[in-house]
């Protein structure tokens, strides 16, 4: 399954895509929010948002969120500290029953 991994101010940060449209937000190796898409039908583009706090110095704390776009052709998935972005990739997206997306 692909995963966006990144280091940011002493915290590892990583977001796994799943099976069927589903996401998981890790902060230190710890699973901190996972949401999937659910049911929504009838719509090309998907969209999930992750979010957390964490502590990534001596009394300070920043607001993680994990974008992830579905569309027929690709995954993209942006990772922010604070409102500014840190990391961003995008996959294709895979409509076999093997892959780590079923549309």
């Amino acid at each position: 399954m692909p995963a966006l991994k990144v280091e940011y101010k002493n915290a590892a940060l990583r977001v796994e895509l799943e099976t069927g449209g589903s996401a998981g937000l890790f902060i230190n190796n710890i699973q901190r929010m996972h949401s999937s898409l659910g049911t929504l039908q009838g719509t090309l583009q998907r969209t999930l948002r992750l979010s957390s706090s964490v502590q990534t110095d001596y009394e300070w704390h920043e607001f993680i969120e994990a974008t992830i776009t579905f569309n027929e052709k690709e995954i993209s998935v942006s990772l922010c500290a604070s409102n500014e972005e840190i990391a961003f990739e995008t996959y294709p997206a895979q409509k076999d029953d093997d892959k780590y997306l079923n549309l």
